[in-house]
């Protein structure tokens, strides 16, 4: 009688064990799927905060966007740039650490320094 009543308690404590395993996990997925909302969140709120920059140097237009040239390449912020692709700021684009917005939309992306830029 004494190894069916071990034997039951071992298979409740079994049971508890698997029991408080599942719910600690559903709380760590819960945390983790919250932090994964939370830093995408603080990407697009930097994203946001850097939006438009002001070139310092530009080089020959190449073509216009919503009336505004479009500069094959520029420098800010003592690194170089080349123009990539335009994405309207209606749009909240997403860009990368190589990344640079240019008003009204223009998205820039860094490169070597080239020695034939113009001052603007």
């Amino acid at each position: 009688m004494d190894i069916v009543l071990i034997e039951l308690i071992l298979w409740g404590a079994l049971i508890f064990f698997f029991w408080a395993l599942r719910e600690n996990l559903g709380n760590v997925e819960t945390e983790l799927e919250q932090a994964q909302t939370l830093k995408a969140r603080e990407f697009a709120l930097r994203a946001l905060q850097r939006r438009f920059v002001l070139p310092e140097r530009l080089s020959q237009p190449i073509g216009q966007y919503r009336g505004v040239p479009i500069h094959e390449l520029m420098v800010f912020d003592g690194r170089h740039y080349r123009f990539d692709h335009v994405c309207p700021p209606e749009d909240h684009p997403l860009l990368r650490e190589e990344h640079c917005y240019v008003e009204p939309g223009l998205v820039y992306v860094r490169c070597e320094p080239v020695a034939t830029h113009a001052a603007a």
